[in-house]
């Protein structure tokens, strides 16, 4: 009876161990990435902190049952410690000549408790902008808005004269193009990377979409919709987040136990 007891445990272990849900990430770029993370508002941080990725290499998270919500980004051109990037510093620590811009490519999850009694959503954001190619593949499912999200624009197409004066939307360190300002970030982010002017001043509360004042109509209806970065995005991206409330091409869910795999450089 004992035997049996035990058996049965190990049976509902293995059971709960293959429907844990996991997070799976592979680096296909030439280089080593750092992949760093942040949780949403009061949710606790992963475990795992920021994790390095060599060429080829695969990183696994597991979700735990509790779910989580956040988002990751890509550092490359990194010491050893993670720190000194080319790109990708946005949080601190900082590198000594201030915080980079948040123009990373973002991947963004919220994982229901476990069993679910919701959808799991995920997006690829580029709404502060766009830095290296990256792909989320829902597990075992392609239907509906649960589908393939992608964005493999190449950093040459970034906007050189964007309208209504932003101008050069490109980050350019060390002779190289490491990153692609959305034209939020172009106009309110601080010299010399942007302009510095508040997001509650025009034009750039329409880029920038602050709720309140403006709702998500007026922004879907609003300039910023007429930027080359926007443009560029719908036609290089249709399925990432290009501005604020871009949720009809931007925001997808799956069933709420679903894995997921994402590429960087797929």
């Amino acid at each position: 009876m004992v035997a049996i007891h035990r058996l049965a445990t190990l049976l509902v272990v293995c059971a709960m161990t293959a429907s844990a849900l996991e997070l799976t990430v592979t680096n296909k770029c030439a280089f080593t990435v750092w992949l760093a993370t942040t949780p949403n508002f009061q949710i606790p941080p992963l475990p795992d902190g920021e994790v390095r990725l060599d060429t080829g290499n695969r990183y696994v998270y597991s979700i735990a049952n509790a779910g989580w919500a956040g988002r990751f980004w890509p550092k490359y051109g990194c010491d050893d410690a993670g720190t000194n990037c080319l790109f990708g510093q946005s949080s601190a620590p900082c590198p000594s000549d201030g915080c980079q811009p948040p123009a990373d490519t973002k991947i963004e999850f919220n994982f229901p408790p476990q069993p679910p009694t919701s959808d799991s959503w995920y997006d690829i954001s580029l709404v502060d902008g766009y830095s290296l190619p990256m792909e989320i593949i829902p597990r075992g499912i392609n239907q509906g808005s649960c589908i393939a999200t992608n964005c493999a624009m190449s950093l040459d197409d970034c906007p050189q004269d964007e309208t209504t004066g932003l101008g050069d939307l490109r980050v350019i360190k060390n002779g190289q193009t490491v990153a692609c300002l959305a034209p939020c970030k172009k106009w309110n982010y601080p010299p010399p990377y942007g302009f510095g002017f508040s997001e509650t001043v025009d034009p750039g509360v329409m880029f920038c979409c602050p709720t309140p004042p403006v709702s998500p109509l007026e922004c879907r209806t609003g300039p910023v919709i007429a930027t080359k970065y926007v443009n560029l995005i719908h036609a290089s991206c249709p399925t990432a987040y290009s501005y604020a409330y871009d949720d009809e091409g931007g925001l997808h869910n799956c069933p709420g136990d679903t894995s997921f795999d994402v590429t960087i450089c797929p």
